[in-house]
């Protein structure tokens, strides 16, 4: 999987859920997303698997015939989405905004779908969303980054248990900016 593609053929709304189906080492079969993901038509599902396939970002683990067909038991690859710092940088500013749109895109449809749900209680379920600001030298924020990354790394590689709900977390830095005087 290339970083360009790997960048282009994931972010995308229905690629970026299923993908997240698999989060924690989930093997899965397409019936196993269908149920997951039960508001995604099935040949779009598909569709969608299928080009997660051909990017290798979805691996086929198995296949088991069932009535005449062979049903594929997939996982993620664990590099998929790795895209090496000088590849992000080498991206231009357009481009870095597309892509942030369309995350931005995916966090409100994600955000939407929980909200038309018919039992909807942000407090029982500990649904958040928050912006702190604060100071951190290069070397700070890069410390402050690498133990986020290890932390958020170490539950999600734990798989489902009993009593578990599967959350997703977003989270977006950006450095303040100075305003120009006009």
């Amino acid at each position: 999987m290339t970083e360009k593609t790997a960048i282009d053929i994931l972010l995308h709304p229905i690629r970026l859920r299923i993908v997240r189906a698999f989060l924690g080492g989930a093997e899965l079969t397409a019936r196993d997303l269908a149920q997951k993901l039960d508001d995604v038509p099935q040949a779009t599902l598909y569709r969608h698997v299928k080009q997660l396939v051909e990017a290798g970002a979805l691996i086929v683990t198995s296949e088991t015939p069932v009535r005449g067909a062979l049903e594929r038991t997939y996982r993620l690859d664990p590099n998929a989405g790795k895209v090496a710092p000088e590849d992000i940088g080498a991206i231009d500013p357009r481009t870095h905004l597309k892509y942030f749109s369309i995350f931005v895109a995916s966090l409100l449809e994600d955000f939407g779908r929980y909200m038309r749900a018919d039992d909807v209680d942000v407090v029982r379920d500990d649904v958040h969303y928050l912006q702190v600001t604060f100071s951190a030298g290069s070397k700070e924020f890069a410390g402050f980054m690498k133990e986020l990354e290890a932390l958020i790394q170490q539950f999600a590689k734990r798989g489902r248990a009993k009593n578990q709900v599967q959350r997703t977390v977003s989270i977006v830095t950006l450095p303040e900016r100075a305003t120009k005087a006009k």
